[in-house]
């Protein structure tokens, strides 16, 4: 389509490269050099016989075909246009940004499919009579409005259909020049590395003056240029490249395959190997022995407390546990009465079962302390009892035996021996029963003797 266009808008005659498609395969250069004789022939063909469209090069010089050629190039050129504008037309009614209203765009899409469908396709296929009369075309009577709106539009088409073109012309320009744009890049950018940007930037407004204003090759002989070069690279290069791809693809499944065969071999060592199949081997091996020994144990286990704990065994440690609740409850039972029994002395505050002594009072220091008391208070009285038993002169008597010579003062005496011998049992006793609960070894058996010697005396 781009050739097309640059058909019609440079120059009445159309270029040979662009009117003709290349018939005549290219050739591999090591193979005509390989061919000597086949090298010839291929040159005498392509460059004496044939054209590249495998047409003759024999071009009779009579006028007859001389006007037949120009009549050709002619209805090409003719066909070149008309494919143009169809495919500008479509471009424009089915392009989003084209810039066209609606309407337009609808009325300019019908026109184009109309102008797209070949006339076999809208005619009838029914056969006609011959004699029967023509009727006027029935599309062209449904599509009059349509037609004659297009024609209305004409002048709001203009603007995008040259847009359109020249957006082509560019592009054919850009694929002409594609070669030569990355060899003039640097020469734009020198002068920017030696100079200041703003002299750079005048230079450049300056080149792109100059060059606006010289005259544009023509676009044919740059399209030619640029295929020369590709068919050149086509014969010359393209068949190097591939050798050297062909190589390089070698190269990699030449590669590809030790590494593969370096991961077979390691795969045979580290997993399928006769090592590595032993090492596995070993190792269920052992764990089956685990298992076992496992086993054997747990038997042994068994039968060890099957031995153990035999009926009579079992009854018997029943026995014992309950010998053991038992003897926890009495225990616990004795424990409360002992602590009953000394809250009830008054001597000692039981705070609770647990904690028996309060922290103030039944220490070993206030026992030691009271048992001191109390074996003072048991010395004076066995004192008091020596001298009630064994009366000495003095020669200051005590108001208690001087003058008691009646009976009624010797009776008043012996009751109060009596009630001194009393409270000195109860004294002694008392003292015993502390002795026992702290765990002091006292012999109060002596004096408890006395004591009753005493009171059997008085009676």
């Amino acid at each position: 389509m781009l050739a097309e266009t640059h058909r019609v808008f440079f120059g009445g005659e159309l270029p040979q490269f662009l009117c003709n498609i290349n018939m005549i395969p290219p050739c591999d250069p090591s193979i005509l050099e390989q061919n000597p004789q086949f090298k010839r022939l291929y040159e005498n063909l392509t460059t004496s016989l044939l054209h590249p469209d495998a047409s003759t090069r024999a071009v009779s010089a009579s006028p007859a075909r001389i006007a037949v050629v120009e009549e050709l190039k002619q209805c090409q050129s003719q066909n070149a246009k008309k494919r143009i504008k169809e495919h500008m037309l479509r471009q424009l009614a089915f392009a989003s940004d084209s810039n066209l209203p609606t309407e337009c765009h609808d009325n300019l899409a019908i026109i184009t499919l109309y102008l797209e469908t070949p006339s076999s396709a809208i005619e009838l296929t029914t056969p006609k009579p011959e004699a029967e009369p023509k009727k006027p075309d029935e599309a062209l009577s449904l599509l009059g409005p349509d037609i004659e709106a297009f024609y209305t539009n004409i002048p709001a088409f203009i603007l995008p259909f040259s847009k359109a073109l020249s957006s082509a012309i560019r592009d054919l320009r850009a694929l002409s020049t594609a070669n030569t744009d990355s060899a003039t890049a640097p020469d734009t950018d020198a002068p920017a590395t030696q100079h200041s940007n703003h002299n750079a930037r005048a230079r450049a407004r300056d080149r792109r003056v100059r060059t606006s204003m010289a005259p544009v090759p023509p676009l044919s002989s740059q399209l030619q240029a640029r295929i020369r070069v590709l068919r050149n690279t086509q014969l010359s290069q393209l068949p190097v490249a591939r050798r050297k791809m062909a190589a390089t693809a070698a190269e990699v499944v030449a590669v590809r395959a030790r590494v593969l065969e370096r991961t077979v071999v390691i795969l045979e060592r580290a997993k399928h190997g006769a090592l590595a199949r032993a090492t596995k081997t070993k190792a269920e091996h052992l764990a089956v022995v685990a298992q076992g020994v496992e086993g054997k144990l747990e038997v042994t286990k068994l039968e060890i407390a099957a031995t153990l704990y035999t009926p009579e065994t079992l009854a018997a440690l029943a026995r014992y546990r309950q010998h053991l609740r038992q003897t926890k409850e009495r225990l616990q039972h004795r424990q409360k009465m002992t602590v009953q029994e000394l809250g009830a002395y008054g001597d000692m505050e039981v705070s609770d079962p647990v904690a028996d002594i309060d922290a103030d009072e039944g220490t070993y220091a206030d026992i030691a302390r009271r048992y001191g008391v109390l074996a003072r208070e048991v010395e004076e009285r066995t004192h008091q009892m020596a001298n009630l038993n064994n009366p000495k002169p003095n020669p200051l008597p005590t108001p208690m035996f001087s003058r008691a010579t009646s009976p009624s003062q010797q009776l008043m005496r012996s009751n109060s021996c009596w009630h001194i011998l009393q409270h000195h049992l109860r004294l002694v006793d008392t003292a015993a029963r502390l002795c026992n609960c702290c765990g002091l070894v006292v012999d109060f058996a002596a004096a408890q003797a006395r004591l009753e010697e005493s009171k059997l005396a008085l009676i």
